[in-house]
């Protein structure tokens, strides 16, 4: 059998908090010799193989073997694998990584953090945002705020300041706060809204005064008169569109004056950063804000990092935000893990995505054979199940016999320790796709041991970039 570099399939994962990294590779008939360095490994056939190639940066001729970094740095080694000798052709190399920062032959993306042990902030903080003045609908470019006729500013931009939120959890902490006897109503009732001319930063939206919103711009999604609003409280989030294109910008806080519903107020305006586009100029020069778009995927990572923290809850069960149907469930393993691999993620070629989901579907977990064109991605690893459609869950009830994705759903449903979590329905059908990509790119043992390890061999490992 002759030997190209396609026969060696690569999968190296690093744990940055024990400081290991699992090596998995595909091992051609022949066996293969990995020459491990200190940033990267040579894969060589071991019919290749030369008894003086021991050094780790030695290269590897064209056609007789591939070159891969790795996530962080180890002290350099050699190993031959041998397929015989365990009846596999998937073989798994352990290798302690130095107490150091990753390799810098490979590029990581992440959330900033302020230290390795806190989970990593949101996108998009106020910091990264100075210089905000309006927004725009994210699919049609449609401006969403009218101009401040009242500023001092010679255009009159709506927005004049931008800071950040506290935290998404901050009125549990109310009552902790506030420890003398005087009324916090208005604090108790989540009443914390922005100012005019300023613009409040939260994990994944932004917060507007109504008054510098173009009501002509944004629609409710659905019908609020059909709510209650007799029963209980006065003011209630409704899901908001672009007026012109009617792609999903954000939330509005709505006030009813009349009980039957007839006559709204908007009060404040919640615009996900992940619909949105950011205009502006970077303070004190005359250059244009340029806010790359950001991936979906890191908002829904940074939500359940704050729920991780403030509540150490790690599983959700996402659902779609207008109709409130279950769509995915999603457990979250660790945060921590490095990527690099040469597996190709499976494609759908029907599906057709919106611009806010490109960059999250496009972006392959590949490495070359040259270390400086590798590729890695810093993930968040964790287990989902897609719901079952709802002819299936009726079939199944009706004839009394349950599978397995069946009962787990029934249990997280009836758990109440696991948490809600609501998008948009397009983008969780995009995230799903995208889990399921990453799940393709797994060599089965790593899926296989979601079954073993947890019992529930309904759910897929996959993971999501941050």
């Amino acid at each position: 059998m002759t030997s190209s570099s396609t026969d060696i399939k690569y999968y190296a994962e690093y744990h940055s908090k024990i400081n290991s990294i699992s090596l998995l590779v595909q091992v051609p008939a022949q066996g293969v010799t990995c020459i491990i360095g200190p940033q990267a490994v040579d894969l060589v056939p071991s019919v290749s193989f030369s008894k003086d190639q021991l050094d780790g940066s030695t290269k590897t001729s064209s056609g007789t073997g591939q070159r891969f970094a790795l996530p962080a740095r180890v002290m350099p080694t050699r190993t031959t694998l041998d397929p015989s000798s365990s009846q596999s052709s998937l073989l798994t190399v352990k290798l302690t990584a130095l107490p150091s920062a990753p390799s810098t032959g490979v590029s990581f993306s992440s959330f900033t953090s302020s230290s390795g042990s806190e989970f990593p902030q949101a996108p998009l903080p106020a910091a990264q945002l100075q210089g905000l003045e309006n927004l725009s609908c994210g699919c049609c470019g449609n401006i969403l705020l009218k101009p401040d006729s009242a500023s001092s500013s010679d255009q009159g931009q709506p927005i004049q300041r931008v800071v950040d939120l506290p935290s998404e959890h901050w009125q549990e902490l109310v009552d902790c706060w506030m420890c003398h006897e005087e009324d916090f109503t208005e604090l108790r009732e989540g009443d914390l809204g922005a100012r005019l001319g300023q613009a409040l930063v939260g994990g994944t939206y932004v917060l507007i005064h109504a008054a510098n919103v173009d009501s002509s711009t944004v629609a409710i999604e659905e019908d609020a008169r059909s709510i209650d609003w007799t029963r209980g409280i006065k003011r209630r989030w409704r899901p908001l569109a672009c007026s012109r294109c009617l792609y999903p910008v954000g939330e509005g806080w709505y006030q009813s004056r009349l009980e039957d519903g007839t006559d709204l107020e908007l009060i404040q305006v919640k615009f996900h950063k992940y619909s949105i586009q950011f205009k502006g100029q970077q303070k004190d020069s005359n250059t244009l804000l340029s806010i790359p778009r950001q991936r979906f995927a890191s908002y829904v990572a940074a939500e359940i990092f704050e729920s991780a923290r403030h509540h150490a809850t790690y599983r959700f069960i996402l659902q779609d935000r207008l109709e409130g149907h279950d769509m995915i469930l999603l457990w979250m393993l660790n945060w921590d893990s490095s990527i690099v691999t040469n597996q190709q993620p499976a494609q759908d070629d029907e599906i057709a995505w919106d611009n806010s989901l490109r960059t999250d579907l496009s972006n392959a977990l590949s490495s070359t054979n040259n270390t400086q064109g590798a590729t890695g991605r810093k993930v968040m690893k964790v287990l989902y199940l897609k719901a079952q459609s709802d002819e299936q869950e009726l079939a199944e009830k009706q004839s009394g016999s349950y599978s397995k994705e069946t009962t787990l759903w029934d249990q997280w449903r009836g758990d109440p320790g696991v948490e809600r979590m609501q998008f948009h329905k397009h983008l969780l059908l995009g995230l799903l796709t995208m889990l399921e990509q990453s799940s393709s790119r797994l060599p089965p043992t790593l899926n296989d041991a979601a079954s073993t390890v947890l019992a529930m061999d309904a759910l897929q490992v996959g993971s999501i970039e941050i």
